[in-house]
Formats: structure tokens, sequence, C-alpha cells
């Protein structure tokens, strides 16, 4: 016999997720969607190849799932970047290339 998880053995095996698209950013913006993730602040970095970062946000997160714009500023050029999203003890390094 075999019995269905509850509610509660479902939310306790829940795994965050953060997708940033597009990866191809246009129009000097993205977005991330965070999924299964508690309340917090995310840092959202910038780092060009080289290592220098290049453009640093702050994003308050406030409901279990959510889509946040980034907007760039208008100084940064082209190029391949790596985008760091950093919150509590985690983070997600994810590389983007801005036209």
């Amino acid at each position: 016999m075999s019995t269905l998880p509850t509610t509660d053995d479902r939310l306790k095996k829940r795994v965050p997720r953060i997708t940033v698209y597009p990866n191809l950013v246009t129009q000097k913006k993205f977005w991330l969607q965070l999924y299964n993730i508690d309340e917090c602040v995310f840092t959202v970095h910038l780092y060009s190849l080289n290592g220098e970062q290049v453009y640093k946000h702050f994003l308050n997160h406030t409901d279990f799932h959510s889509t946040h714009t980034v907007q760039l500023p208008w100084y940064i050029p082209r190029g391949i970047y790596k985008v760091a999203i950093r919150y509590g003890d985690n983070h997600y390094v994810q590389p983007i290339v801005i036209d």
C-alpha cells in the first residue's frame, strides 16, 4: 500500500530555483525569477570576464515566488559577463551576453 506525500512533506523538500533570462540581454535589462525562496534581500553582481565588478544591485524578495526586472546602467558596454546572485549563505552564477 502506498501513500501520497502530505503537503507538509512536499514543502520540506522544496528546491530553491533561480532563473536569469534572457541570456542575450537587449535594452540593458534582464529578469530574475525566484522560486521556493524565503523572504530575503538578494545582491545582484555583474562581473566582467577579467573579474571586475561593474554593477551591484539589491533586490528585496518578499514572496515565495517572484520575478524581478534588473535594469542595467547605460554605460555598461556590450560583451560577455557573469551574473552572481547572493542571498544568505547561497549564491548562483550564470554567464550572460549584453548586446
